[in-house]
């Protein structure tokens, strides 16, 4: 501990003078070339592998594009790396790149966009070295850490910082958001790879940047990694629990008309039909104040909990109806069989009623994510709101939009004379819309 503790003190140039100061910063001069020589054979590099067949059926195409990036063995014995969907987008085989040099072709197990994590598999006839992942739940702010990444193609390397913010989210990053935000020197190269401790334990497997800023890296916390991992090792994609509600925020005024506390909570604006919610009875306007013991204090941080149950496990809501507290047994469905259903469904039978429709983006825009507004109805209440053909829709009713089927989906569930709420981004600035639904 005193040794850390002056190493703190030197780390922002306050360092007094102590007796035997060189010996104490000689010790911890040793002990993080130790973590680094230990930690860096688990770290490889990635990169697409180029060849007749090898690219074409791959992963879909949205968001950031595929590039070299890095990845952490977390099971030798199996040939298990973890690192960036992003960084294996569409391609089915990865160049991997060892510790020395020594070349690999893997294959992608599985990969989920709405986390940015993906499995990558590869043989080797040598003994392979892995990480061991530690419990993110435990770390707090201001805790050392050490990133390790290829930035710009620059192949083992090591940076140092500490963390500088726990539970990031609405970063628009990814569909679950639960960001540990450093400043140890993440650049892009560093996707995939560890977030480690003093002690060596990956914390987080480093996922972007903010461009326009400096020392803001993020990382997605360990436990939401293994979670993830495990189900696509064991099925090739994550099953994820659903609900079936529109939500928003808990504001002052909704706090006042219904007893409850700003921030604390989401209350539900709309009730999909026939949708777990409904059948265990949920209603339009019940606060939900925690899922499984869980708290629930923003539209993110609900979305991110049902998520992480298994489909078709009965959990308990604890939600507030008309300033009365209830505890309400919902079993929950399978996200990815609720949004093939409505997926399946012909165009003209899909809901809509707002006064404009919506298109996906072309592949490789370079927009944010999100559905365009392909045309606005004249005299519409869309159109008296502003809104305009070639806005970026990013999110209704606090849930984050990736296609035209998942925007028409939530669509869906709100009834006519209902409100939505929409998220929208025009010329690099974002702004919120509400609009009733008139059919």
């Amino acid at each position: 501990m005193k040794t850390i503790l002056y190493f703190c003190i030197l780390f922002f140039g306050v360092l007094p003078a102590l007796e035997g100061e060189a010996g104490v910063l000689e010790q911890v001069e040793k002990e993080l070339v130790e973590l680094a020589d230990r930690v860096r054979p688990a770290v490889v590099s990635l990169s697409p592998y180029i060849a007749k067949g090898a690219v074409g059926q791959g992963l879909p195409n949205k968001g950031r594009p595929a590039n070299a990036g890095a990845g952490a063995i977390y099971n030798a014995e199996k040939g298990l790396v973890v690192t960036n969907s992003h960084v294996v987008r569409n391609v089915e085989k990865i160049k991997v790149t060892l510790k020395g040099g020594r070349e690999i072709i893997g294959e992608v197990l599985g990969a989920d966009e709405d986390t940015d994590l993906a499995v990558v598999h590869i043989e080797s006839d040598l003994p392979l070295t892995e990480v061991k992942f530690g419990d993110s739940s435990k770390i707090r702010i201001g805790q050392l850490v050490v990133a390790v990444g290829n930035p710009y193609g620059l192949n083992d390397t090591t940076t140092f910082g500490i963390i500088s913010g726990l539970k990031r989210e609405n970063i628009n990053l990814s569909r679950y958001e639960d960001f540990i935000q450093t400043d140890a020197s993440i650049n892009p190269g560093n996707s995939g790879g560890p977030l480690l401790n003093i002690k060596g334990e990956v914390i987080g497997i480093n996922t972007a940047i903010i461009n326009y800023a400096q020392s803001i890296g993020f990382s997605i916390p360990s436990n939401m990694v293994k979670h993830i991992v495990k189900q696509l090792v064991e099925h090739g994609e994550v099953h994820r629990g659903w609900l079936g509600v529109g939500i928003d925020p808990v504001s002052e005024e909704v706090a006042k008309r219904t007893n409850g506390q700003e921030g604390v909570g989401v209350i539900i604006n709309s009730v999909f039909e026939g949708d777990p919610a409904h059948q265990a009875g949920l209603k339009i306007g019940d606060i939900i104040l925690k899922i499984g013991g869980a708290e629930i204090n923003s539209p993110n941080s609900m979305i991110r909990v049902i998520g992480a149950i298994t489909p078709g496990q009965t959990i308990n809501l604890d939600i507030l109806r008309k300033g009365k507290h209830k505890i309400m047994p919902v079993k929950l469905e399978s996200r990815k069989k609720r949004t093939t259903q409505l997926a399946t469904l012909p165009p003209t039978m899909i809901p809509s009623g707002l006064g404009f429709t919506v298109m996906d983006m072309e592949k490789g825009s370079q927009q944010p994510g999100g559905v365009l507004v392909s045309e606005v109805t004249p005299e519409s209440s869309a159109a008296s709101m502003g809104l305009q053909s070639g806005d970026l829709i990013m999110a209704a009713n606090g849930e984050s939009v990736k296609s035209r089927h998942e925007f028409d989906r939530i669509v869906g569930g709100v009834r006519k004379g209902s409100s939505i709420f929409l998220l929208v981004w025009r010329n690099d600035e974002k702004f919120h819309l509400g609009l009733v639904r008139e059919n």
